[in-house]
């Protein structure tokens, strides 16, 4: 089996649940159908569920894992896709029937952990603002200037950075904007944060490593805003707010995971070949 429950994970059955649904009128009409039948087979919609479903696209699980995580880090996720693909959906929009009838029928569905990364945002006046990202940190410019940070790793200087911005990725979120900028893709049985580049200046005089780099769970990644206003863009999984006077972001794999119900096997690889490769 190719994604690993966590030791000693008990198995129970859910019994109270809740939606999250994009705003359309497919996914409406399908989430409806989940939740009534659902109701009827005695689960109870709660506002602390044990499982959280995401009816709509990938950014439908991300909403949903930024509303219900922070309240309750033990709910498990499962997601159905009414687009064409979505990397977090297990079950498709022509499969809801057949994900209510799973859902029913199993008494304890099988449990996956998926990593998280943190990143801590530290300010001039002594804030510190902690952020779990699902799929990834991004940080940038908030004009059309230069971005340019220094980069440490374990306390080291590695580099300065000039460009664009940066990505801080997770191993499920390796497969979003981390790709799209030439980053690989991570299987998220590994705890690692990716760091990827965006549009990095080289040349005579400046060089960065010009390569998306890969920090393990016990490495920490410090950022150093060069700017003397320590203003930036920052989006965590989506959300995007402005920031000023940062003096660091710290990041690192994050203590804290995410669990996915998983009714069927969907492995991960699987997931990938789908949505860069076709059937």
């Amino acid at each position: 089996m190719e994604e690993q429950e966590p030791k000693n994970a008990p198995r129970r059955r859910f019994s109270r649940f809740q939606l999250v649904v994009r705003p359309d009128e497919e996914s409406e009409r399908i989430a409806e159908r989940i939740r009534e039948a659902l109701l009827r087979s005695g689960f109870e919609l709660a506002e602390a569920p044990e499982l959280v479903i995401a009816v709509g696209g990938d950014g439908t699980m991300l909403e949903a894992f930024h509303r219900y995580y922070p309240k309750v880090p033990e709910a498990a996720f499962v997601g159905l896709h009414t687009g064409t693909l979505g990397f977090y959906a297990d079950w498709k929009r022509y499969e809801a029937d057949w994900m209510i009838e799973t859902i029913l029928k199993t008494e304890a569905p099988r449990i996956v952990e998926y990593p998280l990364v943190a990143a801590i945002f530290e300010y001039k006046d002594g804030r510190r603002h902690r952020h779990l990202a699902l799929n990834e940190t991004i940080v940038r410019s908030k004009t059309l200037s230069t971005f340019v940070v220094d980069v440490w790793i374990n306390g080291d200087r590695f580099e300065t950075f000039r460009g664009d911005g940066l990505i801080l990725s997770t191993p499920s979120g390796s497969t979003a904007y981390s790709h799209s900028v030439g980053g690989s893709i991570l299987h998220p049985s590994i705890a690692a944060l990716q760091v990827s580049e965006l549009a990095a200046i080289n040349n005579v005089e400046y060089r960065t490593l010009g390569r998306s780099f890969i920090l393990p769970r016990h490495h920490v990644l410090d950022i150093y805003p060069m700017h003397p206003d320590g203003e930036m863009l920052v989006g965590v999984d989506g959300n995007v707010f402005y920031a000023q006077g940062v003096v660091r972001i710290q990041a690192h794999v994050a203590e804290e995971k995410v669990r996915f119900a998983r009714y069927r096997d969907f492995p991960f690889w699987q997931r990938v070949r789908m949505k860069f490769l076709g059937d």
